[in-house]
């Protein structure tokens, strides 16, 4: 009888931690995502105001069922964040979608506690302000026990001049490990002739999120050089997988526009008909010039003629 007891008891006492550390895991949860949109902005968007997106966006998220799950979208100069699932607008119902925006990341953010089967679709936000607005959409997938990494973030080409700064960022969904001793791995190389080398005047900063479910990295170059343009490589490998991503990117010098035929024909035709009336221009003003002075001189041979001729009377 004691024993029984002594057994309801502990459950009684079980119960309440459970639901307490139910409540803060939902409590704490959020926040690892509040300071996503904070971290790693773009440079140029610290010292300006207009709206635009402050970071890489994914184009597609993963999630595993039953475990937390955020979709960010960082911008500033909004008025206004509004969120989309499949084009029905948020707030959502249960059946729509378990996401809630999370206010303290002033709405860009949102998050389920425990992702469910209905959540999976295609999330969009739009950003607006008094006469803007702009939009980026993002594909949920469902994921689960993962064969190979998969991308949520593939690095954008670009083409840089000399002396400027130059950004890639790729990232990728590795889920859990279920080996104690697996790792991840995320690196960049510039390739030549298909052979990684290590990036000369560089800085690489890998983060993760999702408790390290997706892990992506910043390849950042300060000061551009004529040895830096290429192709680059990020290559990420997870320790469930033997398999290796690779993300390729180009980095290139900022090209003249060539003219080209048409656009030299319209020039010369342009040109010509400008010079053509020049030379009417200046044709015409010579001509007025001429007129008045052969006037003025008509008029003083008159004067003197009839000076003379008084003379002569008198």
């Amino acid at each position: 009888m004691a024993s029984v007891r002594k057994s309801a008891c502990s459950s009684s006492r079980l119960i309440p931690l459970l639901l307490m550390c139910l409540t803060v895991a939902v409590i704490i949860a959020p926040a690892w995502a509040e300071n996503h949109c904070s971290e790693h902005r773009y440079e140029h968007s610290l010292n300006t105001h207009h709206l635009q997106f402050t970071k890489e966006i994914p184009d597609r998220e993963y999630g595993v069922l039953k475990q937390f799950k955020s979709l960010h979208c960082c911008g500033k100069g909004y008025r206004s964040i509004e969120w989309f699932k499949n084009n029905k607008p948020h707030p959502w119902s249960k059946d729509v979608s378990s996401f809630i925006v999370y206010p303290e990341a002033a709405n860009q953010t949102i998050y389920s506690p425990r992702l469910e089967e209905n959540d999976i679709g295609n999330y969009s936000c739009i950003l607006r302000n008094e006469t803007h607005a702009i939009k980026h959409e993002i594909e949920l997938r469902l994921q689960d026990k993962l064969d190979n990494p998969m991308p949520t973030f593939r690095p954008k080409d670009l083409m840089v001049s000399v002396g400027e700064s130059a950004r890639f960022y790729c990232e990728a969904f590795v889920g859990n490990l279920y080996l104690p001793d697996a790792t991840n791995e995320i690196v960049w190389s510039q390739m030549f002739d298909d052979h990684p080398h290590n990036v000369s005047d560089s800085m690489q900063v890998n983060v993760t999120r999702e408790e390290g479910q997706i892990i992506g990295s910043y390849l950042s170059i300060p000061n551009i050089q004529a040895h830096h343009y290429g192709r680059y490589r990020c290559q990420i490998v997870s320790g469930n997988s033997a398999q290796k991503l690779n993300l390729s990117v180009l980095l290139s010098p900022v090209q003249v526009t060539a003219i080209t035929d048409t656009q030299l024909s319209v020039l010369v035709y342009v040109m010509a008909t400008l010079l053509l009336v020049l030379v009417v221009l200046f044709a015409w003003i010579c001509r007025t010039v001429q007129q008045r002075t052969s006037s003025k001189k008509d008029n003083r041979c008159s004067a003197q003629f009839i000076a003379n001729n008084e003379h002569e009377n008198v």
